[in-house]
């Protein structure tokens, strides 16, 4: 048998063996599902499926609710549910005039930005170093952090803010039709942290 029972705070939590095929855990859940335990009249339990660090595919997830419905043993409470961890690439590379890069993921760039070169970005980019060319956002969720733009140009949703100045942590952002610019009053730009 690929799963085991265990009742907590009057709900079964059944824990699927990681290393059975998604095909072994249904068969065994359908033999379960016919033990004794399950054909008491007006007995129907919460069950809550833990597949640990299994990824369901959607058609998995349906075959699965097809047999829950199908044999209407238990009442489904759930299941885990494994997502991404999230995640924030690095880029370290220099840009000089003329050259561009485009960030499609949220990224932590350590590089500087020189006037001339281009910033492409469809995720929030959070620059650490100085910032004198184009930054182009793509969307109008992205938003960009910095804390040094030396006459940066900030292009979102075909606005632009032209030359951007400023030593204080900054972020900018599209809301109401216009480009937002908000400045961290209490930053010191000598420390590691904030002044509160």
């Amino acid at each position: 048998m690929n799963i085991e029972v265990k009742g907590i705070n009057g709900i079964l939590v059944m824990k699927v063996n990681e290393n059975c095929t998604f095909q072994q855990f249904l068969d065994d859940l359908n033999q379960l599902l016919e033990q004794p335990l399950f054909q008491q009249e007006g007995y129907y339990p919460r069950a809550f499926f833990d597949f640990g660090c299994r990824v369901l595919a959607i058609d998995e997830v349906h075959s699965l609710m097809d047999l829950l419905m199908q044999k209407e043993k238990v009442l489904f409470d759930g299941m885990t549910y494994h997502q991404q961890p999230h995640q924030v690439h690095i880029r370290k590379e220099q840009l000089h005039n003329g050259e561009e890069i485009i960030i499609d993921h949220e990224t932590l760039f350590l590089g500087i930005v020189n006037p001339g070169s281009y910033v492409y970005c469809y995720q929030n980019v959070y620059f650490l170093n100085t910032v004198k060319g184009t930054i182009v956002a793509m969307n109008d969720d992205v938003r960009i952090f910095g804390h040094d733009f030396q006459n940066a140009q900030i292009i979102i949703n075909q606005q632009t803010l032209h030359d951007l100045t400023t030593s204080a942590l900054t972020s900018v952002y599209y809301k109401d039709n216009q480009i937002i610019l908000t400045k961290e009053e209490n930053y010191v730009s000598n420390y590691s942290h904030y002044v509160g």
